[in-house]
């Protein structure tokens, strides 16, 4: 299958296939785009609502089909992120059986479009590319190394990752070679939602990148069993980890000390602040995070890699995801070959 032409500079199309996208951020990141020298189409969708999303499923992946479909669209963007993605992938079903899979694009988002992009990667043959979204309230003021990379690599054009010297910690054995394989992954609670459903990948033996913001350690150790249980991960070669921001432990509130009959009602119903303990030792972020991904790391025998300057923040750089690694012992992550990018 071949690439869009790339005499001139990609098209760009804008669609919203999850939550409700802020008007003003948006208006912000495409006026960033276009200023980059990109022809960006915004679909009218993007303005729509309907409960939490950007309107119904149907409103959502209509756009989003009509812009696979266009020959002058080249690249797909992801306004934002938030839920819905999901929802839409029965009617992408619908439509894709017809004989009509699209000429192959790269699609940009990340988060909740996380089910999104491994749905075209997997079903059309899509290039995927995890990366900030226009809608984001800061994606104006981007890193210079990280919007150099993310418009280079929409150009098409190979440059260096702005990670590329970024050394990862391991939180589990090293491995004594290097180890290679295509990068699979995204966010880990979305990833997680597909367990069970037609749309579940199997990562085989790939290298799984993962990041996400606002779980609890303790939800995340529960979506991780899942996967170890399931079996799915068994083939796995290596985990990279990115950021996981404000994913804290969080420790129940239980009485200091027995209450005397008189007041037990009161206590029992409504304690005051200092009547209340934590349950246990909580674990700073960091600490916990360790411990849960290197028992996962244990578990299955394949090396852990903390640090990638990639997810919701502080840092977001791009990553191609869907292309081909390598992941050195001293904790390196090379970029090895990439579909989308001219050879």
């Amino acid at each position: 299958m071949k690439s869009p032409s790339t005499s001139r500079a990609p098209r760009i199309g804008i669609v919203a296939p999850s939550s409700k996208v802020p008007q003003v951020e948006l208006k912000l990141g495409v006026e960033k785009i276009r200023e980059a020298g990109f022809e960006v189409s915004v679909h009218s969708q993007c303005k729509k609502s309907h409960l939490f999303f950007a309107g119904t499923d149907e409103e959502r992946s209509s756009a989003l089909i009509e812009y696979a479909k266009d020959p002058e669209i080249s690249v797909i963007w992801c306004a934002r992120g938030g839920s819905g993605a999901i929802r839409i992938l029965p009617w992408l079903d619908q439509w894709s059986p017809r004989g009509q899979t699209p000429t192959r694009k790269l699609m940009i988002g990340y988060s909740d479009s996380t089910a999104l992009m491994e749905y075209a990667r997997k079903n059309w043959g899509w290039s995927i590319l995890h990366a900030p979204m226009p809608s984001m309230r800061k994606f104006s003021l981007l890193d210079p190394e990280d919007w150099s990379a993310l418009e280079s690599w929409i150009q098409q054009k190979k440059t260096s990752a702005p990670w590329q010297h970024q050394k990862l910690e391991y939180w589990s054995h090293p491995p004594r070679r290097s180890v290679s394989g295509t990068l699979l992954g995204g966010n880990l609670t979305v990833w997680s939602g597909l367990m069970g459903t037609p749309y579940e990948s199997d990562p085989g033996r790939s290298l799984l990148f993962f990041e996400d913001i606002d779980e609890g350690l303790y939800r995340i150790d529960r979506m991780l069993q899942q996967q170890i249980l399931s079996g799915a991960w068994d083939q796995v070669q290596a985990i990279v980890l990115g950021n996981f921001l404000n994913c804290r432990d969080h420790a129940p509130l239980v009485l200091k000390r027995h209450p005397e009959l008189g007041i037990r009602a009161r206590v029992l119903n409504s304690p005051a602040p200092e009547e209340l303990k934590p349950l246990r030792k909580t674990f700073a972020q960091e600490q916990g995070l360790r411990k849960i991904w290197s028992d996962v790391g244990q578990r299955l025998r394949v090396p852990v890699a903390f640090g990638l300057p990639v997810g919701h923040g502080p840092e977001v750089s791009p990553l191609p995801l869907g292309a081909r690694y390598r992941l050195s012992p001293e904790g390196y992550l090379e970029l090895v070959q990439w579909d989308w990018l001219k050879a």
